[in-house]
């Protein structure tokens, strides 16, 4: 048995303010926000949207999030929202053009950059390698699917049933050892046996992607650094698909998928993510103060490091403040810049205080 809590962090630039949900392992303060049991797959679904008495896998989105003893969303997703999946590149960058909420994206990192210029003031070689896995880990998710089960109140109910393609953010949480000569459901197999196939696990917000239905319509974009990655020519982008979300919990608004690919290429950079850091747990916290991008100079703060897809372009990285945490309601406050195409973005820093893997959860 799982548990998790929520931690909240909500920051206050040009008006807006972000917010992110925490999936935490500790056992003794909550106990039963997952349900699952091993299956074929190793794992099964948490069943969060049953009806109460109904059959298993009969989905409710009627009933309000009182009646089921939810909380009520809080805030705005920060997905990018496409109209024209044929037309999505040039949507992308018009909208990144445009955006409102940071014009001209001043506080935005590209990753080349930051390797460039601020991985070189970290002083050891192990901090530096801890910061190339964490952005290696950080996915671009494309979702072309808005599944009916979603809630009313839920974030994205405006979009069910709707073509619209969800962009968003996740990171790799875990990766399984190779599997040989047998099905695979990645978009090119489609179900026939694969010579050799790799399994992993992506970590995101639970409005990213909502339920099995939506993990299937999920392409998952590796080292989506730059513009020219995902040229035709240039193949340094890699996509992988979705299979099914093992975990989840709404009320906390996160949940893990599923992936799988057969290409070689990828699957062996997969598997090499964990062999760089043995342990999932040592990436959370690292000292940022060594980067300076911090301008407060306090050395009480705590950084808050964001790696994620803005608007759907290549990755990037932005680094803010927390400025309050409250513990009682599992909300941590800060000032790290974001935009659509954040959601589910990873956020590291000082998270002892925090749990293991934060997940941005949108904008309030």
């Amino acid at each position: 048995m799982y548990s998790c809590a929520q931690l909240q962090m909500v920051f206050q630039t040009k008006g807006y303010s972000n917010k992110l949900t925490l999936w935490s392992a500790d056992k003794d303060r909550l106990t039963s926000a997952l349900n699952f049991a091993p299956s074929s797959q190793g794992r099964r679904p948490c069943d969060l949207t049953s009806k109460p008495g109904g059959k298993k896998g009969d989905t409710e989105n009627s009933m309000d999030y009182e009646e089921q003893g939810r909380r009520k969303p809080i805030g705005r997703h920060e997905c990018a929202i496409f109209t024209n999946r044929e037309h999505e590149a040039a949507e992308s960058c018009r909208s990144y053009k445009n955006c409102e909420k940071n014009p001209g994206h001043e506080n935005f990192i590209s990753v080349q950059v930051f390797k460039d210029i601020y991985l070189s003031r970290l002083q050891s070689d192990e901090q530096r390698e801890k910061f190339r896995s964490r952005i290696d880990k950080t996915v671009r998710l494309r979702v072309d699917c808005t599944s009916q089960a979603r809630p009313d109140v839920d974030k994205m109910a405006e979009y069910r049933g709707s073509s619209k393609m969800r962009v968003g953010t996740g990171c790799v949480y875990s990766v399984q050892e190779p599997k040989y000569d047998e099905p695979c459901v990645c978009f090119k197999c489609d179900g026939n046996v694969a010579k050799k196939q790799w399994r992993f696990n992506v970590m995101t917000a639970k409005h990213v992607v909502y339920n099995m239905e939506e993990a299937k319509e999920t392409k998952i974009d590796f080292f989506y650094d730059d513009d020219s990655c995902n040229r035709p020519r240039d193949g340094r982008m890699k996509s992988a698909r979705g299979v099914e979300v093992i975990r989840s919990e709404p009320d906390m608004d996160w949940c893990e998928m599923w992936c799988v690919t057969c290409d070689e290429d990828l699957g062996e950079r997969i598997e090499k993510f964990d062999k760089r850091v043995s342990n999932n747990c040592k990436l959370t916290y690292q000292d940022l103060s060594q980067l300076g991008l911090l301008s407060s100079g306090d050395e009480d703060c705590l950084p808050a490091l964001i790696v994620s897809h803005p608007h759907g372009q290549p990755k990037k990285i932005t680094v803010g403040e927390v400025t309050h945490q409250d513990i009682e309601n599992f909300r941590v406050y800060y000032n790290t810049p974001t935009c659509p195409g954040s959601s589910g973005a990873p956020v590291f820093g000082d998270t002892r205080l925090w749990g293991l893997l934060p997940v941005h959860s949108g904008s309030a």
